[in-house]
This record gives C-alpha cells, structure tokens and sequence, in this order.
C-alpha cells in the first residue's frame, strides 16, 4: 500500500515538472515572436532554458517548433547591434527634424526682415530718381529763364518790313567801321537780312564767323557769302574748321552736343537707320536734333560759352 502511494506521487511531481516546461516552451516561443527573431529549436531551448533533445523528445513541441519554423522561415534575428543602430538613427532623425523646424523659424523671420529692408531701398531709389527728374527739371527752367531775360533785353525784330526803317534810323557806329571795312574787303553787301544778323549779335562773334568765312573761301568757292556768313553769325561757327557747304555735320553736332550737355540740357542722343539724329532731354523725352537746336541754338550756346 505505501509503495502505490509514493509511484502515484512521483508520477505526479513528473507530470507537474512537464507541464512547468511546457509552459516555459511557450513563454520563450512568445518572447521570440514579440522580438521577430527566429524561430527553431536552438533559438527556442535557449529562450526556454530547456535543453533541443527534450524538445525533440515531446511530439507536440517538436510539432509546434517545426510549425513556427516553416511559417517563420524569412524572419530574421536582429542582432543586438543593429536595434541599438536602429535607436541612434531614431534619436538622429528626431533631432534633425527639431533642427529644421528652427531653421525654418529663423528662416521665416530673415524672410521678413529681408522683405522689409527691400521695401524701405526701392522707397529709397525712388525718392532718389525723383529728386534727380526735379534738379534736372529744375536746371532746364533755370536756363530757359535766363535765356528769356537775356532775349527780352533787345527787341525782336519779326519782320522784314522792319528792317529798311530801322537801318536808315539807326545810328551809324550800330555797324562798326571794322565790320563794314571787312565785308567790303570781301565784296558783301550789306542786305537787310544780314544786317539784322549782325544787329542781333556781338561784334566778337560777327569778327569770328568773318574770319570762318575766310578760311571756307580758302577751301574752295562759296556761292552766296552774305547767306553764308549769316548762318555763320547765327551759329557762331569758328574758324579753322570748314563750315557750311562743306563743313562735316557730325563735327557740328558734336560741337553743339558738348555745349548742350555742359548746360544740362540733354542727357544723350541716337543715330537712327535714316542718319537723323535725336537728343535725349534732361526730362528723358527724345526730339530730333533739328528741331530741338532750333530750340536752344549753336548761337545761344556760343554766346554763353563766350561769356
């Protein structure tokens, strides 16, 4: 009687011991499944600290081992280096995208500032280019002003039905000896039309346009000399430069256009395709070069300059 009682005993400790180790098996199939490591017998003795020939030895774990093996065949272990890998990555990635969005704030607020500064410069140049327009507006008024004074200190004569009496009531001396002298010596007559010329304007520029016309006779024939010493008066050419039928219109422009921009009052000229010539205003507006020198004449420019 003793003796059945202790094997019933011990067949119960023996049952007791294996289902303790099926369970241990099942808690290291579970930890493995929970780290996606692999699944087979080594893997799973060492996670349920039992030995592979006892796992071989019990038909249902060696079934479900095999189970898990076939239906975990492309799951891998992750070697503990490469999770702690994983982590320094995750910890890296989290701290760049903290970085980039601080970067995109600073960024945000330069973006502003910029914008701002910008605002204030083009408020600036255009404050500038105005005040620049207004000085040249400005100088152009000054210079018509003075043109104007100076014009309305001798009384125009407007026609020619003017002229005859004025010569004849005039004084004498008006028309210097010198003068007449030269033109007598060059076999000009004394038209109406050429004493207004002279009337009009200094006896230096009258001398000097003579003298022009001396040195154009020496280059060859002159087919009107009044008319031509009259345009010479009226855009008080110098001599030792050819003027009027053979003079270079380029040269007489040049003059004028140096004596135009020293007075402010163009800014640039342009040839176009036909050869006319345009100037640039101090305003910006562009005028062909002979109606705007009808304006503000070589004659005008002249006088200035002698001045």
């Amino acid at each position: 009687m003793t003796l059945e009682r202790n094997v019933d005993g011990l067949r119960g400790n023996a049952q007791r011991k294996r289902q303790e180790a099926f369970e241990k098996v099942e808690q290291g199939i579970q930890k493995l499944i929970k780290e996606q490591r692999v699944i087979n017998f080594n893997t799973v003795a060492k996670a349920s600290g039992l030995s592979k020939a006892w796992l071989y030895k019990e038909p249902e774990i060696k079934a479900r081992i095999e189970h898990l093996r076939e239906n975990n065949s492309q799951a891998k272990e992750i070697p503990p280096k490469q999770r702690s890998s994983d982590a320094s990555k995750d910890a890296i990635i989290k701290t760049l995208k903290e970085r980039i969005k601080r970067v995109e704030a600073e960024n945000r607020g330069l973006r502003d500032q910029h914008e701002a500064i910008y605002g204030r410069i083009l408020q600036a140049s255009e404050i500038e280019q105005r005040l620049e327009r207004l000085e040249a507006e400005n100088k152009r008024l000054n210079v018509e002003l003075e043109m104007c004074l100076t014009q309305s200190q001798s009384p125009p004569i407007s026609k020619k039905s003017d002229v005859a009496p004025l010569l004849t009531k005039k004084p004498k001396g008006e028309i210097s000896n010198t003068i007449r002298n030269e033109l007598a010596v060059l076999g000009i007559k004394l038209t109406s039309t050429l004493a207004s010329k002279i009337r009009g304007s200094t006896e230096e520029i009258v001398l000097t346009a003579i003298e022009a016309l001396k040195e154009q006779l020496q280059h060859g024939e002159v087919r009107r000399p009044g008319g031509w010493l009259a345009t010479a008066i009226d855009d008080a050419w110098q001599p030792n430069q050819p003027q009027g039928v053979e003079s270079n219109p380029a040269d007489l422009f040049s003059e004028w256009y140096g004596l135009a921009r020293e007075f402010g009052i163009v800014m640039g000229s342009r040839k176009e395709d036909d050869d006319s010539i345009w100037v640039q205003e101090n305003t910006g507006q562009w005028f062909p070069f002979e109606e705007f020198s009808s304006k503000w004449t070589f004659k005008y420019l002249r006088s200035k300059t002698v001045r």
